[in-house]
């Protein structure tokens, strides 16, 4: 396999993983309106992140749909260290 094919197998996982994660994300209960606000403009960046790297995926960008997809995991993960979400991350194979 080629690093472009690897490359683009491992955007593959990541875009399915992601999807896995927004599909069960709970969103906790929050005290503060400003932080509602701010979490959803996060899940919304996260949302046109995984979008991008699909995109880029597609038109075989392979390098940037890797970088769109990295940037939608660790915001999603930001989230989840500050306890403003809950999921779990799924392992998917994809070949």
């Amino acid at each position: 396999m080629n690093s472009d094919n690897e490359v683009r197998t491992l955007v593959g996982r990541y875009v399915s993983s992601i999807e896995l994660a927004l599909k069960d994300l709970k969103i906790r209960d929050s005290n503060s309106t400003l932080v509602e606000h701010n979490m959803e403009l996060v899940i919304d960046a996260v949302e046109r992140y995984l979008s991008d790297a699909k995109y880029y995926l597609e038109i075989k960008k392979e390098a940037i749909a890797l970088t769109s997809i990295s940037y939608a995991e660790g915001l999603l993960d930001a989230l989840r260290i500050m306890e403003l979400v809950d999921f779990e991350w799924q392992r998917v194979d994809k070949s």
